[in-house]
């Protein structure tokens, strides 16, 4: 008796360990497979690796994109279900249909390094009401486009990205969450608890199958956002480009606001303009709890006012940790669809309409403020930063720094038709300042 237990234990291991191998294998293979499928993109990486908890990682991965002329670098790539056996039986079972109790993405350490755009309109272009609201004020500018964005320091994307559910069966339970942490703009996160996806969960064919959308409802939904930086630069990139100190610019910026909801008629039981300073503030904190009613439909939603809606959902709004009472709000929706951010621009002098030449002299009044300067022997020190120089006839040349050597250097400017690069000798060279980073 002992001998076949001791028989079975062994044949169990050995299993284990034959499936353990066999999964890696297949890991590796479609990594592999998957890299020789992607059409114009270079990419490598350095292992495959399957723990004993069920994460599957794919490690240092590596990406260019040559019609992009962008750089991908990934610290790892992993998929993890609640356990070793789950994520053995995984193939299996979803071939039955059967999606895993638990399941989560994880992207660590994910880096792009982001090339120059090659056009751009210049942040003149009209965009949707909220682009521009956001930009009021502005300089010239109407909305932020490409370049603005770069030059505001987005030049790279970092973040952490781990998203995934767990499914509760009996009590028909399903559980999603993101977390999303980009550095340098913010981080979010949002929990959702949902019920009703039992029969999906068992077989997802059934979607195909008379599966009634109508079925599934949110029980709890919570989301949280906290600024790490973005209105930082964004308001700091307003006040350089009109030429002013950052809290006259905000002061400004609030004033225009204000216009817009005087234009729409908007009115609150609570301060809208005070919330919306709150979440353009530096490090701003948003918290939303809604836990809407049994039986509360989205399809309904023309049917209720804004007071009876934020009691069917149990909305609870923090901002900076402040706790918001929202009783009623109301506008104007004859005046909403009029509106006009244009005449807004115009009343406050800013945009590109009446104000381009004003805004311009501004601009360049308020970046000479921020401009550091620097000596030519020091020029190499600050490759790839943005720099002005001044060549001993008076012109100025502002761009990218790409090349120094004893003999000259190379900034990388932006002309209407694009970007081009832009040879200056040192002889010629009479001062050199850098823009912040």
């Amino acid at each position: 008796m002992k001998k076949s237990f001791t028989l079975l234990i062994v044949g169990v291991l050995v299993a284990g360990a034959v499936s353990y191998l066999a999964m890696q294998w297949k890991v590796r293979k479609s990594v592999d497979d998957f890299f020789k499928m992607i059409p114009l993109v270079e990419g490598k990486y350095a292992n495959v690796s399957f723990d004993l908890n069920g994460n599957i990682a794919v490690n240092r991965v590596e990406l260019y994109l040559p019609m992009a002329d962008a750089s991908i670098s990934i610290g790892s790539v992993a998929l993890a279900t609640s356990g070793f056996m789950a994520t053995l039986n995984l193939q299996r079972n979803l071939k039955a249909g059967r999606l895993p109790d638990s399941l989560a993405l994880k992207i660590n350490s994910f880096a792009m390094i982001i090339a120059p755009p090659a056009f751009d309109s210049g942040g003149l272009g009209l965009g949707n009401w909220i682009t521009e609201l956001t930009a009021l004020g502005c300089g010239r500018f109407v909305t932020l486009g490409a370049q603005q964005y770069y030059e505001l320091g987005f030049n790279n994307l970092n973040f952490d990205l781990v998203s995934g559910y767990t499914f509760d069966l009996p009590n028909d339970e399903f559980v999603s969450s993101v977390d999303l942490y980009v550095d340098g703009v913010g981080h979010i996160h949002i929990d959702q608890t949902s019920i009703g996806l039992a029969p999906l969960m068992q077989d997802f064919n059934n979607a195909r199958y008379g599966f009634e959308p109508a079925s599934v409802s949110t029980t709890n939904l919570h989301l949280q956002y906290t600024d790490l930086g973005y209105n930082k630069k964004l308001a700091e990139y307003c006040a350089m480009a009109s030429g002013m100190a950052r809290p006259e610019w905000d002061d400004r910026h609030a004033r225009m606001v204000q216009a817009v909801f005087d234009q729409i008629e908007l009115s609150a039981d609570f301060d809208v303009l005070a919330l919306y300073q709150g979440l353009r503030a530096d490090q701003s904190r948003l918290d939303i709890n809604l836990r809407p009613l049994p039986g509360f439909s989205l399809g309904d939603l023309q049917y209720y006012n804004v007071a009876d809606l934020i009691d069917l959902i149990d909305l609870s709004v923090v901002v900076n940790d402040s706790p918001l009472v929202i009783g009623d709000i109301d506008w104007n929706p004859d005046r909403f669809k009029a509106l006009n951010l244009s005449a807004v621009r115009k009343a406050f002098r800013v945009g590109p309409d009446n104000a381009a030449e004003p805004d311009d002299s501004a601009s360049s009044a308020g970046q000479e403020r921020i401009l550091k300067p620097i000596g030519l022997n020091n020029l190499a020190q600050y490759m790839y930063r943005r720099v002005q120089l001044e060549r001993l006839d008076g012109q100025t040349f502002t761009g990218e720094l790409t090349v120094v050597t004893p003999s000259r250097v190379v900034i990388r400017t932006r002309f209407k038709t694009g970007f081009t690069d832009l040879p200056i000798a040192r002889k010629d060279i009479s001062a050199v300042k850098i823009y912040p980073e």
